[in-house]
């Protein structure tokens, strides 16, 4: 949607002749007002009444500044070449004005699809001509210092961010029961889940306003947190459409994850949102033939340290990863096939077989998701992905 404000000192209008086809039957066919707010609004595509509330509070906004005696909506579509049909444009109008009475002095609202001769005075002052777009998507938060989280993955653009991503994808498709996920703008038949991308605008901030920005559409969202906050913002999850089905934003999850992951102690991701379970620490390079194998042999999500670095350093590494099994590989653990880890979660160090290390791993991780990074650390590349600290 878009409104063009004109605080005008005179304005009036009259019907002329019918511009479409089937236009509005009028209810008002001229009118002459002094100190109106007039408001040209061209109703787009997809508009709907979250749109035509934050109209109402974009309209109510300007009107408590410049206090006109009026508010005057003025159908107008040459604004936009992405229209809505006739019909559901006056729909999207009438409940501008609807939700606009009662909350102004007075407010009138032109008939569409008229050609109409009008006459428009204004003041000139600086709040006098004023301008908005309203669109899906757009956001106006702030940016906060608990968003750090996000860009310490190097979100949106690194593998890990993409596996958490999916991740939550699949976290929805699972609590949801959806029996099968499709691609698009459609509406959801039951038992089916809908996944759309988004055309971001605003201010574009880690996580919660980047490209892609990932729309779920499903019948059940049970047990799902609707809304979180920050230092700066709050957020809505989720919301129910008129049609009864939820829309869920993926990005604003994905950071309700890793904000509260932030505030463990150490911060801990879920472990089925982990893009890396296990880490693998060979305490020499004889060893890293046997700990390749055994990364190969469990059924999670690992990786080998194959680096150079000494065993504190890959230690420090996996920590600042939050990787929440970090396996030290050493000669005796080679030998007696019990594996030392040392457990993120309440900073213990246990002793594991492997077998008993998959089946903790995998009890606690109801998706089981593949990884999407490489075995071995070296072959990342120079590129760094999460940042260290």
């Amino acid at each position: 949607m878009i409104l063009l404000f004109i605080h005008s000192s005179k304005f009036s209008f009259s019907l002329r002749e019918k511009a479409i086809r089937e236009p509005e039957e009028p209810k008002l066919s001229s009118l002459e007002k002094d100190n109106a707010l007039v408001v040209f609004t061209t109703v787009e595509k997809g508009d709907d009444e979250e749109i035509v509330n934050r109209a109402v509070d974009e309209v109510l906004k300007v009107y408590d500044q410049v206090k006109p005696s009026a508010v005057i909506i003025y159908p107008y579509a040459h604004l936009s070449d992405n229209l809505e049909s006739p019909q559901r444009a006056i729909q999207v109008l009438s409940l501008l004005e609807e939700k606009l009475r009662g909350k102004v002095s007075e407010v009138y609202r032109t008939p569409f699809g008229w050609y109409k001769q009008f006459m428009i005075n204004c003041y000139g002052h600086p709040l006098s001509e004023l301008s908005k777009r309203i669109r899906h998507g757009e956001v106006s938060f702030e940016k906060s210092e608990e968003m750090k989280v996000c860009e310490k993955f190097h979100f949106p653009n690194s593998p890990h961010a993409t596996f958490m991503r999916r991740a939550v994808i699949e976290y929805l498709k699972l609590i949801s029961k959806a029996l099968y996920v499709i691609e698009g703008s459609t509406d959801p038949e039951k038992g089916e889940m809908v996944v759309s991308y988004q055309q971001v605008y605003g201010r574009r901030l880690p996580c919660v306003n980047e490209e892609p920005h990932i729309i779920v559409k499903t019948w059940n969202v049970e047990g799902l947190q609707q809304k979180f906050s920050d230092s700066k913002n709050e957020y809505l999850i989720y919301k129910q459409s008129d049609k009864g089905y939820y829309i869920v934003d993926v990005n604003l999850l994905v950071y309700y994850f890793m904000l509260n992951a932030s505030k463990e102690n150490p911060p801990t991701l879920p472990l089925w949102m982990s893009p890396i379970q296990v880490r693998i620490l060979p305490v020499k390079k004889e060893f890293l033939d046997e700990a390749i194998k055994i990364a190969e042999s469990l059924n999670v999500r690992v990786d080998v340290d194959d680096t150079d670095d000494g065993l504190g350093a890959k230690i420090a590494r996996a920590g600042k990863e939050w990787i929440p099994y970090v396996v030290v590989l050493g000669e005796r653990e080679i030998k007696t096939g019990s594996l030392t880890v040392k457990v993120r979660v309440g900073n213990q160090q246990k002793s594991y077989s492997k077998e008993e290390l998959e089946k903790e791993i995998l009890n606690a991780d109801r998706l089981r998701l593949k990884s999407n990074l490489p075995l071995l650390l070296s072959h990342r590349g120079r590129k760094e992905f999460i940042t260290l600290q």
